[in-house]
């Protein structure tokens, strides 16, 4: 039987294979018909399908989490990269949306506001700046911070231990006897260390002391008001102390007097315990930084515990459980200190 197809070329065409198949208009009729119903059939089975399976319900299940930062750190990708591992690892189905916060005042309002209209499960930020800046204008979300140092001299949380509202999160805060222990470790004739704090660090200096006691340290804090007190209340820890401990403070170490202490503790052959890799690039002795990527990954564990029910103030914040030393053999050479050749082996950077 010849195909009848509705292109043909004329209506005599048509007739004639009308003819030869001894077709009649009724039976073309019932063809059309049933083809046509064939037709709505699979279409009415697609659409369906699209229905039940791209809806908006089909997502109910998905969760999204914001990812905030302020700077495009190669630290801060690294904790992104942990976090993100750890949340796709659960198995649940989860979407991230990222913001870079800028500058521009009006700029970082549309993103805040973009965030709440959003409403995300649970928003990440990452670093001081974004956490100040997301905590400050959203309470009614869950927030996990990561890569922040000193959160409780920040503002961000009143306790480590009982976080208070819809906040908490990992911190780079290495623990305080480790510091101490590591710093008599490399440093072996550290009797006396000297400490520049101000208001906002006394806390954090005072519990310091009383580990300190316990490892035969005798830690010296000397209080400061202001930057420009720097130069003398140095002056006079250096004839008292055998090394120089510092705590993150922002009014101590700012660009101009981070450059002076590295610098006076280098002409007066001071080890100097420094805040970050970096210091210890720029001539501090050592320095003991968290592996961020694990910090992300913490922070992820967090996140799931929120998700799953868990209260932001009910999750402590974390110290960093991978910790990672960085040693300036240049600068140990220059005050005379001997680095053993272990200290030298498990370091994860060398600066020579």
């Amino acid at each position: 039987m010849e195909f009848l197809s509705p292109d043909s070329k004329s209506r005599k065409q048509t007739i004639k294979v009308m003819k030869k198949n001894n077709i009649t208009g009724i039976k073309i009729f019932l063809v059309i018909a049933k083809n046509f119903t064939r037709k709505v059939k699979y279409l009415t089975l697609f659409l369906i399908f699209l229905f039940f399976f791209f809806s908006p319900e089909s997502f109910a299940n998905s969760r999204l989490i914001a990812v905030v930062k302020a700077e495009e750190f190669t630290s801060y990708i690294r904790a992104i990269k942990g976090f993100k591992q750890t949340i796709n690892q659960s198995g649940e189905t989860y979407d991230f949306i990222e913001y870079t916060i800028p500058e521009d005042l009006s700029e970082k309002e549309r993103i805040l506001e973009e965030i709440k209209t959003k409403r995300p499960d649970l928003i990440l930020t990452v670093g001081s700046k974004s956490t100040e800046l997301v905590s400050k204008y959203i309470k009614e979300i869950p927030i996990i911070f990561s890569a922040v140092l000193n959160p409780v001299v920040s503002g961000f949380v009143s306790d480590m231990s009982s976080p208070a509202n819809n906040l908490t999160g990992s911190s780079l805060d290495v623990p305080l006897k480790i510091q101490l222990e590591k710093f008599k470790l490399i440093v072996p004739h550290l009797k006396r260390a000297g400490v520049v704090y101000t208001k906002e660090t006394e806390p954090l200096v005072r519990e310091a002391q009383l580990i300190s006691k316990d490892l035969g340290i005798d830690l010296v804090a000397l209080p400061i008001q202001s930057e420009r007190e720097i130069p003398s209340t140095l002056e006079r820890l250096k004839t008292e102390v055998d090394g120089i401990w510092a705590v993150a403070d922002p009014l101590i170490f700012t660009p101009q007097s981070t450059q002076f202490i590295l610098l006076f503790t280098l002409r007066n052959g001071l080890p100097l315990m420094g805040l970050s890799p970096s210091f210890v690039q720029a001539g501090a002795l050592f320095t003991l930084a968290p592996d961020y990527k694990d910090v992300g990954r913490q922070a992820g564990e967090m996140a799931l515990e929120i998700i799953s029910g868990k209260e932001p103030k009910n999750i402590p914040v974390s110290m960093p459980r991978v910790i990672y030393l960085y040693l300036n053999y240049k600068t140990a050479q220059q005050i005379e200190l001997e680095i053993s050749p272990d200290l030298l082996e498990v370091a994860k950077e060398v600066y020579r």
